[in-house]
């Protein structure tokens, strides 16, 4: 295989910098532009795992932003500008080290695939459209097929009874050596049709090589899943990811700007959690159940409309919401708004991971389809009863996401790549505990089914830190939303599965509670004081922008703020 440098790359130094001779002269807003679209051309160019040229151009890249960001005289910036500051300061800070913490994890994953340098510089030729000899090219392709076929039949095989942390870390090493695999394989088939037919002797030669890779790489992939994974890519029913560990939540944390630990958010999830044990206990007695709040939660979830019913039972309660916050004078709800949204009907494979339903621009319904079985139409229907959805559609819709989605791209839109659940999702949370406070809830059965989700909020920190900590398993986080919350069991493994293999941030499902402390806690300070009026507090948190809350408190209050800021603010004090 013949390999050339490439001529398609010039120092960072020149290509990302040279729009600006005098970092002071530049707005802020059009740097965090500027950063974005470099991420996406390096996303777009650079796309193969395992890239060394690829990592040095990112990490070039991340640093010659924080380098020009320490020529910038901060305290002449105006607020704005010193909160823009800030975030992309701390967002740059993240992506070197997260970067970092992502490649050691890869480099310790590929000491199991002996053939991925060989395999990565065929991809790479491609990629930089470096001239290759055919023939050469063939004897690589069919000398990675035969190491691939050798590697799968060494694959250890692990007790699976052996929870130690050695095998612990050597099933973690082997599901991402299989993504690997998989990500090579992407890579090999693009590389592949990008010659094949195009180029005659490259067709004459690597047709046969091509087609054994391919079924080594299967191969080896399949072993690695069964043998050291113990979880065969034919079974779709056992959850499996890849906990992050202490480093990197303190990492995420800190990228969120969260001064707790996850051990301290642990336990003020367990605080919450014993404030809503309460509250159930009333609401249960209240419907005549005593103490016994299972049995109410059974009386209010067997609450549901019949099937067909429920397209209409969402839209009634959408309205109810909008005008509960105009009759309180809550927050602005421009006309367009609260007229703009859809619904549609989750299909039975996205209920598997989704249980109960979605919004945002359109919210999206969870009920039985008639291809479900009589159980799963049953549970289906008890999980998303009428009390449920009343507790959540206003999350979903207005005031909760699709309030936030007609606003983002009306106010500070580049601030979109800081986008953060504990924003998000927290604002959504933080409209469900303030409407309890103003008495939405018309009867036991809505507080119950308020209480229900906002049980299920602080078992989602709970789940979800212990999962990453390495101190619950799927399936112990599967018996706790059961135990401790009343889930159906199967909205809890859809629920568990969505949180560890639906493509979350780690911190995304703790995100709804704590965001919604956080904002909370804002709240009292700015308008339980009277500083703010309800109105004026909400219009503001929404033109912000997505962004962590604490930089968020940082602007909305007196804080002087400093260029070398730290997350600092204790929420829950």
């Amino acid at each position: 295989m013949i390999v050339r440098p490439s001529i398609l790359f010039v120092a960072f130094s020149v290509l990302s910098l040279c729009f600006s001779s005098d970092a002071r002269s530049q707005k802020i807003d059009t740097w965090i532009t500027q950063y974005e679209a470099d991420v996406r051309t390096l996303d777009r160019r650079f796309r193969l795992p395992l890239d060394t040229e690829a990592r040095t151009y990112r990490q070039q890249m991340v640093q010659g932003w924080l380098t020009q960001l320490a020529d910038v005289d901060f305290q002449s910036l105006d607020r704005i500008g010193q909160i823009d500051y800030l975030l992309l300061r701390s967002e740059l800070e993240y992506q070197l080290a997260n970067d970092r913490l992502e490649w050691d994890r890869d480099d310790a994953a590929a000491e199991l695939l002996p053939y991925w340098r060989d395999l990565l510089q065929f991809c790479q030729d491609r990629e930089n459209v470096n001239p290759i000899d055919a023939a050469q090219t063939a004897e690589v392709l069919d000398r990675v097929a035969a190491a691939a076929e050798q590697a799968s039949a060494g694959v250890e095989t692990l007790d699976p009874s052996d929870s130690s942390d050695a095998a612990t870390k050597k099933r973690l090493d082997g599901l991402r050596a299989a993504q690997l695999i998989g990500d090579l394989q992407r890579c090999a088939s693009e590389a592949n049709r990008f010659y094949a037919g195009y180029d005659p002797e490259y067709t004459w030669w690597a047709k046969q090589p091509m087609d054994r890779l391919e079924k080594a790489l299967n191969t080896h992939r399949a072993a690695i899943r069964e043998k050291l994974v113990g979880v065969p890519e034919s079974d779709q029913e056992t959850i499996i990811g890849l906990p992050i560990g202490a480093e990197g939540l303190e990492l995420e944390l800190r990228h969120e700007w969260i001064a707790h630990t996850p051990e301290e958010l642990v336990e003020l999830a367990k605080r919450e959690m014993a404030w809503c044990d309460n509250q159930m206990e009333i609401a249960s007695r209240e419907l005549g159940f005593g103490d016994d709040w299972r049995a109410a939660m059974d009386h209010t979830k067997s609450q549901h409309v019949p099937p067909g019913d429920q397209p209409k039972l969402i839209r009634d309660l959408a309205w109810e919401a909008i005008r509960f916050l105009q009759t309180h004078d809550l927050v602005t709800v421009p006309p367009l708004a609260a007229n703009g949204w859809r619904m549609t009907m989750m299909s039975p494979d996205r209920q598997r991971v989704n249980p109960y339903f979605l919004g945002g621009p359109t919210i999206i319904v969870s009920f039985p389809t008639d291809e479900m079985t009589h159980q799963e139409k049953l549970m289906s229907m008890r999980s998303n009863n009428e009390h449920f959805a009343r507790a959540t559609v206003h999350h979903e819709l207005i005031p909760g996401h699709h309030l936030q989605h007609y606003m983002l791209p009306r106010h500070k839109p580049y601030r979109s790549v800081f986008s953060t659940p504990f924003w998000i999702e927290g604002w959504a949370l933080y409209w469900e505990m303030l409407l309890w406070d103003l008495d939405f809830a018309q009867s036991a059965e809505d507080r119950v089914g308020m209480l229900f989700w906002r049980k299920h909020r602080c078992a989602r920190i709970i789940f979800s830190l212990s999962y990453h900590l390495g101190t619950m398993t799927p399936e112990q986080c599967i018996d706790y939303l059961v135990e401790r919350v009343g889930h159906e069991r199967s909205a809890a493994t859809a629920e568990v599965r969505r949180s560890i293999m639906g493509g979350y941030s780690p911190l995304y499902q703790a995100a709804y509670m704590l965001g919604g402390l956080q904002l909370r806690s804002l709240h009292r300070d700015l308008v339980e004081s009277g500083k703010m009026t309800n109105r004026d507090f909400h219009d503001s948190v929404l033109r912000e922008h997505s962004i962590p809350i604490e930089v968020l408190r940082n602007y909305m209050t007196d804080v002087p703020l400093q260029s070398d800021m730290q997350p600092s603010w204790r929420f829950d004090d």
